[in-house]
């Protein structure tokens, strides 16, 4: 069992490293995530369970990304993942004063980012995190509460800087 997971390692680590077109298409023929059309994976795209990842259409994920998606991750239509931009969908379990953190196992909670998402470079979205359709994650951002449709958020933890389309900044 041991040396089958190295194996699968190896094989990730040389399938994520391969750039350009070629490496995109090397890694949605290869990699067991759900996809849809014109999905791009672009080189140092670190996909963790990718067997729990679902992405729609036309969806960018830019270099040097981490998507763990041991709780699920399910990303809609059209939506542009920055590079640098890391998406968790579980957390170490650390409740018990009576047993080392490391002892405690993890914590999963599904992400959902809605279609026509911008997530900027450098964001971090956190478990249970629903992207609400049509907003905007600031350049590095972390999400920590689910984001409103069609609104900007940013800063750390994020907040709420105003509507898509308005010039009202709140």
């Amino acid at each position: 069992m041991r040396i089958r997971y190295e194996i699968i390692l190896w094989f990730s680590a040389l399938l994520k490293s391969i750039p350009g077109k070629l490496g995109c298409i090397l890694r949605n023929i290869l990699l067991p995530y759900q996809k849809g059309i014109n999905v791009t994976i672009w080189d140092h795209v670190q996909i963790d369970s990718p067997s729990k990842l679902i992405i729609g259409n036309n969806v960018s994920v830019n270099r040097g990304c981490i998507l763990h998606a041991g709780g699920e991750i399910e990303i809609g239509n059209d939506v542009l993942i920055g590079p640098g931009v890391i998406i968790y969908s579980q957390n170490h379990s650390y409740r018990y004063l009576s047993k080392k953190i490391i002892n405690q196992g993890y914590n999963t909670k599904k992400v959902n980012i809605d279609s026509n998402v911008w997530i900027a470079a450098n964001a971090i979205i956190l478990p249970g995190v629903t992207i609400g359709e049509g907003s905007v994650v600031a350049a590095g951002s972390v999400v920590t509460k689910d984001v409103e449709p069609n609104t900007i958020v940013g800063g750390n933890p994020a907040i709420f800087i105003k509507i898509r389309g308005s010039d009202k900044i709140y």
